[in-house]
């Protein structure tokens, strides 16, 4: 009998020194994680602003914990600390983005669809591309009839706004915003206002504002509705080309 205490005795006090164990190594700090590499780099940008670029490279840091950016903009630089793969990463995405700025041609032609029917003379008096637009024209818009009030070459270079007064009392203008791809162009803050004479001074009624991205080489239809003003249907059309370096020209 006495051995039997004896022997839970001893059973009773190895449990408790395992149960101090587990309790002291529950206590203790676990053993500090290898931290993980990182890199420091610094990219001065040449050509383009360093927050558009900031704007370019948002998806590569998206993970706010895998990489940090301070800007300098009076220095037009960024510094990138982060771990070796994602810092490569962005040296691509920056080399890529900080290219001179490019020189654009944009076909710019104003359509209008009037109430009553338009004659022939009117129809071709149409470029060839816009022609061509009709049969979008009429599955966009079920517009079969329309006519040509302005056509223009606006010529800018990427960050420059630029405004055209266009035939019939309208005025064009928008930024032409550095466009992350090559194979498009982005004009932001697209505005068309018509513009008349009252009581011996200027008005200007703003018809539309918005922001679109044009293809290379596509036309891109812009429906506006109708103009109250002046009861029509209006159409704008877009066509842009990087412009080419011509004979003497680099």
């Amino acid at each position: 009998m006495r051995s039997r205490s004896a022997r839970l005795r001893v059973a009773v006090r190895a449990f408790a020194l395992a149960l101090s164990a587990v309790l002291a190594a529950a206590g203790r700090p676990a053993a500090a994680a290898p931290q993980t590499q990182t890199v420091v780099k610094v990219f001065t940008l040449k050509y383009r602003k360093v927050e558009d670029a900031l704007a370019h490279l948002r998806p590569l840091l998206s993970d706010s914990g895998a990489v940090s950016v301070v800007l300098e903009t009076s220095l037009n630089s960024l510094t990138v600390r982060g771990t070796p793969v994602l810092v490569e990463q962005i040296t691509r995405a920056v080399a890529t983005f900080d290219v001179p700025l490019r020189a654009i041609d944009i076909a710019v032609t104003l359509l209008k669809s009037p109430g009553e029917k338009t004659r022939p003379s009117d129809k071709a008096n149409v470029s060839e591309e816009i022609r061509g637009i009709g049969e979008k024209l009429k599955k966009l818009f079920n517009v079969t009839d329309f006519i040509r009030l302005d056509s223009v070459i606006v010529r800018g270079t990427e960050g420059q706004r630029v405004a055209y007064a266009m035939g019939g009392g309208y005025r064009l203008s928008f930024l032409l915003d550095s466009s992350r791809e090559s194979t498009q162009v982005q004009l932001r803050d697209l505005s068309l206002e018509r513009v008349w004479r009252e009581a011996g001074r200027e008005v200007r009624g703003e018809i539309l504002r918005t922001s679109i991205n044009v293809k290379l080489g596509q036309p891109y239809i812009l429906g506006i509705g109708r103009d109250e003003a002046a009861g029509d249907k209006l159409f704008v059309v877009f066509l842009a080309n990087w412009r080419q370096p011509g004979p003497g020209i680099s």
